[in-house]
């Protein structure tokens, strides 16, 4: 009787636990995990199992275990925000595979895409052929973005992240680098103060980057 009570003790601390890491973590839905956030949230879940399963070791040995794992994935997250770099390196990049109508078949190579997952995901959007599409992007989750030709792209697509120019998107909208930082310049920012911008009604609209004293 002792051991099911342990058993049941071990669970609940296990469960509440692991319920409390990922708050830590941080939110995110589940269809926009990277890789390195399913591979966290897999070993976080394995070492809860093993606290369970080996109720004659003190409940330590699994719960320290979880707690650096955690620790590992907020560091991470901290250094991916400072560093696109790392960024990239643990969450990867999203891939056009469509670009302005045209398929990208290197980019489905190395990618390991094919043209069934293509057709796949295009329809499950409810887009009939690739005719339709002007650009689709491979998300770093695996999802598939995809934009009619039809359809008004510029209020969706972002050409700067993370102070850093897509060119591919700024050249579908038959803009160049040097219009941009003209834009920039004119409205008085720099490239470096700007987290996001993209072009609505022909007009560039901005987020820019707040300062130590939330400016």
């Amino acid at each position: 009787m002792e051991s099911y009570i342990n058993i049941i003790f071990r669970t609940l601390i296990g469960f509440f636990s692991f319920f409390i890491l990922m708050r830590f973590m941080g939110k995110r839905e589940v269809g926009q995990l990277s890789l390195f956030d399913l591979i966290i949230i897999l070993s976080m879940a394995d070492l809860m199992v093993l606290g369970i399963d080996g109720f004659k070791d003190d409940i330590l040995y699994s719960l320290i275990p979880m707690i650096v794992v955690a620790v590992i994935q907020v560091l991470i997250a901290f250094l991916s925000l400072k560093f696109s770099k790392i960024r990239n390196l643990v969450d990867g990049k999203s891939s056009y595979i469509i670009i302005d109508g045209m398929v990208d078949t290197n980019e489905m190579k190395k990618q390991r895409y094919n043209m069934d997952d293509l057709y796949t995901q295009l329809r499950s959007e409810g887009i009939k052929s690739i005719q339709e599409v002007e650009i689709a992007v491979l998300e770093t989750s695996g999802k598939l973005s995809s934009f009619k030709k039809k359809e008004d792209i510029d209020a969706s697509l972002p050409i700067i992240v993370s102070g850093k120019i897509d060119y591919v998107i700024l050249k579908s909208l038959g803009k160049n680098e040097e219009w941009l930082l003209k834009e920039l310049s004119e409205k008085g920012y720099i490239l470096n103060e700007i987290l996001g911008a993209c072009i609505i009604d022909n007009k560039l609209n901005i987020v820019k980057k707040l300062n130590y004293n939330g400016k």
